[in-house]
């Protein structure tokens, strides 16, 4: 089956956060549980998005059509194809991931050696 982009980043943005709010309260006996408003409210807040409100109610219904998420007593959740659907989109980032945030860290230089250059000035 295949997803538009922008269906996909909805996907892939709510299993992601999703895992990032099942990391934070692994240690106690929570369950999140998120709506559709919530989630665009967080989304535009982290600036994933730059859509409208409208569009991403959209693409949230497209996807629970396609039985990759499921909207039940106002909420949100992966189903399992939906999991599946996430991992796959999740393995093929998480090296670029995985670059970015090697790049980011303060440590850089203990991985590699780089050599430093005066840049010219016109």
């Amino acid at each position: 089956m295949g997803l538009s982009k922008p269906q996909a980043f909805v996907l892939f943005a709510l299993g992601r956060c999703y895992e990032e709010c099942d990391r934070r309260f692994a240690d106690k006996p929570l369950v999140v549980n998120m709506n559709k408003k919530a989630f665009i409210e967080l989304a535009r807040a982290a600036n994933m998005v730059s859509k409208g409100e409208r569009a991403m109610y959209k693409n949230l219904e497209d996807l629970e059509q396609k039985k990759l998420i499921s909207y039940d007593n106002k909420s949100l959740k992966l189903t399992d194809r939906g999991e599946r659907h996430f991992q796959d989109i999740l393995n093929k980032v998480e090296p670029y991931l995985a670059v970015s945030l090697l790049l980011r860290s303060e440590n850089v230089l203990r991985y590699t050696k780089v050599q430093a250059k005066l840049a010219k000035t016109l």
